[in-house]
């Protein structure tokens, strides 16, 4: 595959730009960092590769979708998903559904890895409260457990001292409407309470994709002392969202903006509903050398869909509660040393159920017909996780400091099946006995940083990290005879190695990396002969590429600002449906895919922004944006190409006095047909349309 760009002719050349720049520039900027230590510190301080979005570029976004601002930082690739609010991502990955994200908010996980949702920022609240978004990437630090594999997502609170009431609305087309606002309430100079809300209406430009969403919640500060502090938080929302399905390629090119639903199918009116609820309070305390942070929180969630993207369309419904507890100490001992301490535990409580909504006859390839009320699966999973890490930093000169840490995961899981045990239930589907499982895992973390200067830094890391197969993973299988999946599987075992350079300067920052993941036991998809899909451990996979990101102020009018990354994600070794005999022809299905690229990873992904600030209209802030990914292969054979796409998009702000903004964006202003995803699935191409050109107007006003 050809690069639309050069990565390492842009690299070189404006890096070479910043460097000459800064060393004309007499000051330095700190990008401060929450999420590696739950403390903040610059940037230049950490080995690792870690971006951020300021409240300044999410205000002036006005986003749809929260994933518009994260693809600001390099190697960052969110889509949402039939236009709507579901995403999945690409972080040091390709395209995927897989649990190799961890989303946070305000340091805290907004899922149990035990049933992993690639949707998560579902539960994310992003209304007026929002402050930062920060992204490590890579295996995070020994704080971070299973699923911190390529990336920690963190959507970051402002406090409440910092906000001012306001209240927002924004129209756009296709009856797209937002309102958010917030109320603060300063008790009294160590107290106070903020309340915050938003809600959602649009009918979607495909047809069948109307979305509603409500989000509420409260954040309660109180210094007790100059040493203490609580922070309480409640968070919570509700999504109703009709579904829809991808499209082939003749739907594609006929009409993108169809449901791509058969009409017995979209008779019934399927939906996703989903309900989510995150009470949670941090205890910090902190006197000189010492500081210690305790956070409990409860957790709820409910997911109701109909799985449009399988042949025979089941119904979904499920709910997890999870109670759980994140615990950390920090010693410093000398001003050179500190270390450390903590423990994360967890108790969730899973409840699935799916079942045949409607008699589905399928067709083509492995035809079957599906009666109405048919059970496929109803359990209860109970999932408990210990997980006690340490971490030490040092300096050995006064320039080169070092990190070391090590973190233990004991996760089990309880799974109580409601279903008797049988080995087909007439469509591929096996049902287990009842029965427990128990993973353990050891990650070793270490790196190295050295201060160039004041304001620059080198680093370079090695991390290893686990995914844990999921609930569903582990105990929804297929079976014996279409399936290599017995019993369960183990958990993805990763080990990433990473160097890297930062600079924060005045005028300029960069932040520049290459990275080497390799994955052993890696949870792949097969399908069985009903088109189903299914998880095993078959491969061995390797992930490797170079992020450069940059913002470049290039006068008090104009700057620039570069998100790229190029990236190669192939197979190590993986022989595909391994050991499996074709039903009809009684001949090894085996497929040797060994070296082969995986499917949907773009051979680079790339954001470019230039914002002007006009000096002669005050309060005017204008971005042009081009968003561009490269092609990938469409199937694991290698054998169909997606060539990738470029769109553009334009965003107006105007502060009309300092109460007052009013904004706009168009979104792909050429009105660009492009499919947003491409891959081939149940041996169809499935085609997730890019959306049309759309425009948004708004206002915002703080009193």
């Amino acid at each position: 595959m050809k690069s639309g760009f050069s990565y390492s002719l842009i690299a070189i050349a404006l890096l070479q730009a910043d460097v000459l720049y800064a060393q004309q520039q007499s000051d330095d900027i700190e990008k401060i960092i929450v999420t590696a230590s739950r403390t903040a510190k610059a940037n230049t301080d950490l080995a690792l590769s870690v971006g951020s979005v300021s409240s300044e570029v999410i205000r002036n976004d006005n986003a749809q979708h929260v994933s518009e601002s994260l693809e600001t930082i390099s190697g960052v690739l969110l889509n949402q998903l039939s236009g709507g609010q579901g995403h999945n991502a690409a972080i040091r990955m390709p395209i995927n559904f897989g649990g190799y994200t961890l989303y946070l908010q305000d340091n805290v996980p907004l899922q149990s890895a035990a049933f992993y949702n690639h949707n998560a920022l579902w539960w994310a609240s992003t209304n007026s409260s929002l402050s930062r978004l920060e992204v490590v990437k890579g295996a995070g630090t020994s704080l971070y457990g299973s699923g911190a594999v390529a990336a920690t997502v963190n959507v970051i609170s402002a406090p409440v001292s910092n906000e001012n009431d306001n209240l927002a609305i924004t129209l756009g087309e296709h009856s797209y409407q937002r309102l958010n606002g917030s109320v603060t309430h300063n008790i009294s100079d160590t107290n106070g309470v903020r309340v915050s809300a938003a809600h959602l209406d649009n009918d979607g430009w495909r047809a069948h994709s109307s979305v509603k969403k409500s989000e509420f919640n409260v954040l309660h500060e109180f210094q007790i002392d100059d040493k203490q502090s609580i922070k309480t938080s409640l968070i919570s929302s509700t999504l109703d969202q009709q579904m829809l399905d991808a499209l082939e390629e003749d739907e594609f090119l006929q009409d993108p903006a169809q449901s791509g639903l058969p009409s017995e199918v979209q008779a019934i009116d399927p939906r996703r509903t989903t309900d989510y609820a995150r009470l949670s309070a941090e205890y910090t305390y902190e006197d000189n050398d010492f500081y210690a942070s305790v956070i409990p929180y409860l957790r709820y969630r409910s997911n109701d869909y109909i799985a449009t993207w399988q042949p025979n369309m089941p119904k979904i419904e499920s709910s997890v509660n999870s109670i759980g507890l994140l615990a950390l100490t920090n010693f410093r001992h000398t001003a050179d040393f500190e270390t450390t301490i903590g423990i994360d535990l967890e108790r969730s409580e899973g409840d699935a159920y799916s079942s045949q909504p409607t008699t589905r006859t399928t067709t083509g390839w492995a035809a079957a017909t599906y009666p109405e009320g048919h059970v496929f699966y109803d359990d209860e999973t109970t999932f408990v996780g210990v997980s006690p890490y340490i971490q030490h930093l040092g300096k050995i000169t006064e320039r080169l400091n070092y990190a070391v840490g090590l973190r233990y995961d004991h996760n089990k899981y309880d799974f109580n099946n409601a279903l008797p045990v049988y080995d087909n239930d007439g469509f591929g589907n096996r049902s287990i006995a009842s029965r427990d499982d128990t993973f353990e895992h050891l990650s070793p973390k270490a790196s190295l940083n050295y201060q160039l200067n004041t304001h620059s830094s080198i680093y370079t890391r090695y991390a290893n990290a686990i995914r844990i197969p999921t609930f569903s993973e582990l105990y929804h299988l297929k079976t014996k005879e279409t399936s290599a999946q017995l019993s369960s599987l183990n958990e993805e075992v990763s080990d990433t190695y990473e160097i890297g350079y930062k600079a924060n300067f005045d005028k300029v920052s960069v932040e520049l990396a290459y990275y080497v993941m390799d994955v052993k036991d890696a949870i792949v998809t097969a399908y069985d002969d009903f088109g189903s899909s299914l998880r095993v451990n078959a491969a061995e996979v390797q992930h490797q590429g170079f992020e450069f990101g940059t913002t470049y102020t290039l006068s008090p009018a104009w700057s620039l600002s570069l998100a790229y990354s190029q990236s190669n994600h192939k197979f190590d070794h993986y022989i595909q449906d391994e050991g499996r005999i074709d039903y009809k022809t009684k001949k090894s299905k085996e497929v040797d895919l060994s070296g082969n690229s995986l499917v949907m990873a773009p051979e680079y992904v790339a954001n470019l922004r230039l914002n002007y600030n006009s000096q002669t209209i005050s309060g005017l802030h204008i971005t042009a944006e081009v968003k561009s990914i490269g092609d990938y292969w469409m199937d694991s054979e290698n054998s169909q190409e997606y060539s990738g796409y470029t769109i553009a998009n334009l965003k107006a702000n105007y502060q009309v006095n300092d109460a007052l903004k009013v904004h706009a964006r168009v979104a792909n202003i050429t009105d660009k047909t492009y499919a947003l995803q491409a891959e081939i699935r149940y041996n169809r191409e499935r085609i997730q349309p890019g959306s049309p050109r759309m425009a948004y107007i708004g206002l915002d006003y703080s009193f």
